[in-house]
């Protein structure tokens, strides 16, 4: 064994040690009614350090390429909207548990509720966004509640190459579920957006684990090579805002190339990003939680699907649609974007749905054969709506 190979085998060591201990620390905290403080994550002097190089940085803080509009306040009965059960199933969530092979597939997906999703992807598996606790909150006693089942918890999951992040938000970025995947998967780099890496180190995650990237840049891990595009959102885990970057990504395989939007308002920049990095084989990207209030940092079903075919310029690529269905984050009735985005899908002439799968949480897609448990019953969320 070389020395650098035993270097990197103490420093797997000794990251696993402390993950042990900080989610050990992490149990009191909880024990005592205080798991929040450790939720936020790193200090705005820690992320700072990380991120103050970036030429997208103004005053410490990033904003979006495309500007969204100014709020214009919000009108009389949204907070009731809110918190009405208008977003919530009339019957319970059909979920599958997944059955995953011994060896990853060429190109592949499952969808594990919200923004998390397992992807297979030229033998390498990247997971996305990783929220498996009961709640999208820096607290499990307050905040959106999931609507059904976790599929599978992390230690269930076939061995993970990426954890692949987004963003900062609770509902992609759960603190008990990254320190669990870290100790659970000593394998497994962290690849995410500048000012996300402080967040990994503060809950005890090596350094030598995580790789960052800017708008633009690019980091390679397990084979594949991950490009960081703009996407028109915004950050933040605390009172302090957008001083951590938001992003869309890239994936790109040897033979392969996937998309994963993240969090993202429309822009006609994906044009650009389809130009440059794909045609795409299949695309992630985020159809639920959209509102004309903060219609410009979230797309809707119909805006998914113009840039899913700006990403793959009309080829026989497939589109799975995330954040939707999981958690309650808008006013928009449950089966909203499923509908919507199926209508869209086989409106225009010529175009038919061939290009969407919507599995139900736990399903699967296997976009080389065209084969998976999402094509049983593709419009299971009909009898939920």
């Amino acid at each position: 064994m070389s020395t650098s190979d035993a270097r990197g085998g103490l420093r797997s060591r000794a990251s696993t040690t402390v993950l042990g201990a900080v989610s050990a620390a992490t149990d009191r905290l909880a024990g005592i009614g205080l798991p929040e403080a450790r939720a936020l994550g790193a200090t705005a002097e820690e992320i700072a350090r990380e991120t103050s190089a970036s030429k997208y940085v103004v005053d410490g803080r990033f904003v979006n390429l495309d500007p969204p509009a100014p709020p214009a306040g919000l009108p009389v009965g949204a907070i009731g909207d809110m918190v009405r059960r208008v977003g919530h199933p009339s019957r319970r969530i059909p979920v599958r548990r997944p059955d995953f092979a011994a060896q990853p597939r060429p190109l592949a997906a499952t969808w594990l509720g919200h923004a998390t999703a397992l992807v297979e992807l030229d033998g390498v598996r990247i997971l996305t966004d990783p929220v498996f606790s009961r709640r999208a909150s820096p607290s499990q006693h307050v905040g959106p509640a999931r609507m059904h089942a976790a599929p599978i918890g992390v230690a269930d999951l076939p061995p993970v190459d990426v954890v692949l992040i987004s963003h900062d938000h609770y509902d992609h970025l759960d603190t008990a579920s990254v320190i669990e995947l870290a100790r659970t998967h000593p394998g497994a780099t962290f690849v995410c957006p500048l000012g996300v890496g402080a967040h990994l180190r503060a809950w005890g995650i090596g350094a030598e684990r995580i790789r960052l990237a800017d708008w633009h840049g690019e980091v390679h891990s397990a084979g594949i090579r991950f490009v960081a595009v703009p996407a028109r959102h915004f950050s933040g885990r605390g009172l302090e805002r957008n001083n951590t970057l938001w992003a869309s990504w890239a994936a790109i395989g040897p033979q392969h190339r996937m998309f994963f939007s993240g969090d993202t308002g429309f822009s006609e920049s994906f044009d650009d990003v389809g130009a440059a990095h794909g045609p795409f084989h299949l695309t992630l990207i985020a159809i639920g939680a959209y509102d004309p209030l903060w219609a410009d940092i979230h797309v809707n079903p119909e805006e998914a699907l113009t840039i899913h075919r700006m990403l793959t310029r009309e080829t026989e690529a497939l589109l799975l649609p995330l954040h939707w269905g999981t958690f309650n984050l808008a006013r928009h009735k449950w089966g909203e974007p499923a509908a919507r985005l199926s209508h869209a899908a086989q409106g225009r002439p010529g175009q038919s749905a061939a290009d969407i799968v919507i599995p139900q949480p736990g399903g699967d897609i296997d976009v080389t054969h065209r084969t998976g448990t999402a094509l049983i019953a593709p419009d299971w969320w009909k009898e939920s709506a």
